[in-house]
């Protein structure tokens, strides 16, 4: 019932299914499955002096005055001032010249949107209504389809099959976890009359999805059982191995080696997932792996996020195996591709290291018999799938430097293998890490400039390459010019995501090469980059950084025997960004921390990390709690360990969601 076209709804015409469309939303189903990206609870009004910076609010407002109209920077934009009980406030609205119709001196209204604290309060593209609205479900941005669109749509296509929705899973499962039914499930998770009908919605929701989610994961696991892999001989490899480093290796670095080991020997695929904090020594174990698949003749893979890591890379295995090792980057010029793909084809690259380049089709490898993948969350399943393909059931070793709580991934990655490095390297001192006043600002700034006389770097990392009109929030550009100009002996440089390669690789070469005071940069810097002399990370809108993200912005300094840095600047305050920004002063831990992220968070996201790039990703929410998810897994291994009806449709189901991952991770 749930397949029948957009049009077959009243109300949603050719040209709005054609929109739809574009999302791949084609079906009432696909309509009905496209949950909110978010929720504004606008369930009760806050006095105008209660607001805070940077959040959504409804307030009870009377129009006070006329409407402004002027251009700024090609936008158009209307303001009209307007007051309650406590204070006073500003309604912006950008390209909606139409608003000023809606307005009515004297009027007073429930005006919902952004809060921006500067030079005053402003609420930015607020709504308007007489009464409060709720909670509001906020989907996707789309041309041609607004949120009332969006709305209107979801609530027609509810109306029309509400009787007709199947339910798929068995009486048995909801009574036992105490799940409302699916038709139910769907229209409070559209248009949710609380929060507690919202969180019930969200959880069968959930609950289903990860169900089908680990039907799958028990299914794949034991298809990986059943393949045939080689046998590798480790004798003499990490003596010889250890040789050749400058450095001793951690016990817990040798204890993951032996594991490792064990698995190479064994005549089935290995498919490992290593986990450490950052600075722990990854990339070591990693290249371990590596040469035990040269030791047998065979070569390997080392497949990174991106070009500045994946050439970091290639310059250390390098050092240790010259004229073997190979780098492959979209980058690269034609002659120089060319060469790279003849040796790799050739069998004369025993180390290949590189970017997304290597999934291309005409990356043809000679013998392929160990594949890493640095920072597994940029990987889906697919790519790594692709990756494994080039191989006869090579080995696989996935590494992360998100700390996920042991006991969470042993659910979350049930069809891997666990090893984690909890020891860093001796020598290393815990980064100070203090929270900035913006009162304290511009001493910071002069602290850091200060210390590059001493020949001391730094990183100030910004949450966007450019300012916003809508959002406040600092930029790269317009701190770069801002320090270049506060701080004129200072050698400062830019970085992000939009710049050239070769710039990039230039920039990055250069702060290396200590040519570089000052990186100003967004997280393109987050992942792996290496450079001992850098002791200073400032983060500025850290509050909008999750945590984890921020411990890992963090692991960029520290990694020498000089004391390091990290000062936190945000600008919106709350009582959850408080507890965050006080957990990052107490810990350096990168598990403790995640495990205080779990608890601000929830784990769903570590569930979006595990899929990224795969079918089904955005049906799960970022609200799961561990128990939930501890609930899926036993029902899921339940289910496959009692054949019957009911078991084979869910798995017919799972199928459907998410065969994807079992079709791509079979090994030929």
């Amino acid at each position: 019932m749930l397949d029948i076209p957009l049009t077959s709804i009243k109300g949603i015409g050719p040209k709005r299914a054609e929109l739809f469309s574009q999302l791949g939303v084609c079906s009432v189903g696909d309509l009905l499955f496209r949950l909110p990206r978010d929720y504004l609870d606008y369930t009760k009004a806050t006095p105008i002096t209660q607001l805070v910076n940077g959040q959504n609010a409804a307030v009870q407002v009377r129009i006070s005055g006329a409407t402004r109209f002027f251009r700024t920077k090609g936008m158009t934009m209307l303001s009209a001032p307007a007051q309650d009980e406590t204070g006073k406030i500003t309604l912006k609205w950008f390209n909606q010249p139409y608003r000023s119709s809606q307005l009515k001196i004297g009027e007073i209204v429930y005006a919902c949107g952004r809060v921006i604290k500067k030079n005053g309060a402003s609420l930015i593209n607020p709504s308007f209504s007489q009464a409060l609205p709720g909670i509001v479900p906020v989907y996707p941005t789309v041309k041609g389809v607004n949120q009332r669109a969006w709305r209107d749509s979801i609530y027609a296509c509810l109306e029309s099959v509400w009787d007709k929705i199947p339910e798929p899973l068995p009486r048995t499962l909801l009574e036992r976890y105490n799940l409302v039914p699916l038709a139910l499930a769907l229209r409070h998770a559209h248009f949710p009359f609380s929060r507690e009908a919202l969180e019930l919605a969200r959880r069968r929701l959930d609950f289903e999805n990860t169900l089908l989610y680990f039907i799958i994961v028990e299914l794949q696991k034991a298809e990986r059982l059943r393949q045939n892999g080689f046998s590798f001989d480790t004798s003499g490899v990490l003596e010889r191995f250890t040789s050749q480093l400058s450095f001793s290796l951690t016990r817990a670095q040798l204890r993951v080696l032996d594991e490792i080991g064990i698995d190479m020997r064994k005549p089935v695929p290995m498919n490992r997932l290593l986990q450490g904090d950052v600075g722990s020594g990854k990339t070591a174990v990693a290249m371990y792996a590596l040469c035990v698949a040269a030791a047998n003749g065979k070569q390997g893979a080392l497949l990174a996020p991106t070009e500045i890591l994946a050439e970091q890379h290639a310059q250390n295995f390098g050092e240790i195996f010259g004229e073997t090792v190979v780098l492959l980057k979209g980058s690269m010029k034609k002659k120089q591709r060319e060469e790279a793909l003849e040796k790799i084809a050739n069998g004369s690259a025993l180390f290949v290291i590189g970017t997304h380049a290597l999934l291309s089709q005409d990356v043809r490898f000679y013998d392929l018999g160990c594949i890493v993948t640095d920072e597994q969350h940029r990987f889906g399943v697919r790519q790594r799938a692709a990756m494994l393909e080039k191989g006869v059931r090579p080995d696989m070793l996935v590494m992360s430097a998100t700390p996920i709580p042991r006991t969470l991934a042993l659910i979350l990655y049930g069809d891997l293998d666990i090893s984690v490095i909890d020891e860093l390297p001796p020598g290393r001192k815990p980064v100070k890490t203090s929270v900035i006043p913006a009162s304290k600002r511009e001493d910071m700034y002069a602290y850091i400039a200060s210390q590059a006389k001493e020949g001391v770097q730094s990183y100030v990392v910004c949450p966007a390459i450019e300012e916003s009109d809508t959002i406040e929030c600092p930029s790269v550009n317009a701190l770069y010019t801002e320090l270049k100009k506060m701080q004129p002996e200072t050698r400062f440089a830019k970085l992000h995501g939009q710049m050239k390669e070769a710039e990039k690789e230039r920039v990055m070469h250069a702060f290396r090469a200590g040519e570089i005071d000052v990186l100003v940069t967004t997280t393109v810097i987050e992942v792996g980059v290496h450079v001992p002399n850098a002791c200073i990370m400032a983060i500025e809108g850290a509050e909008r950084f999750g945590l984890s993200q921020l411990h890992q912005l963090r692991g960029r300094v520290g990694r020498s025997a000089k004391q390091a840095y990290c000062f936190l600047l945000y600008g919106v305050e709350n009582q959850q960004d408080n507890e965050r920004m006080l957990t990052m002063t107490q810990t350096n831990d990168g598990f403790e921390i995640a495990q205080k992220d779990l608890l601000l968070r929830g784990p769903g996201d570590f569930i979006g990390t595990r899929q990224h790039g795969d079918d089904g990703a955005s049906l799960l929410s970022g609200a799961m709690d561990a128990k939930l998810l501890e609930q899926a897994s036993k029902a899921a291994r339940d289910l496959l360990n009692h054949s019957g009806e009911e078991s084979a449709r869910l798995i017919e189901l799972a199928s459907e969601r998410y065969g994807t991952m079992l079709n791509d991770i079979a090994m030929n």
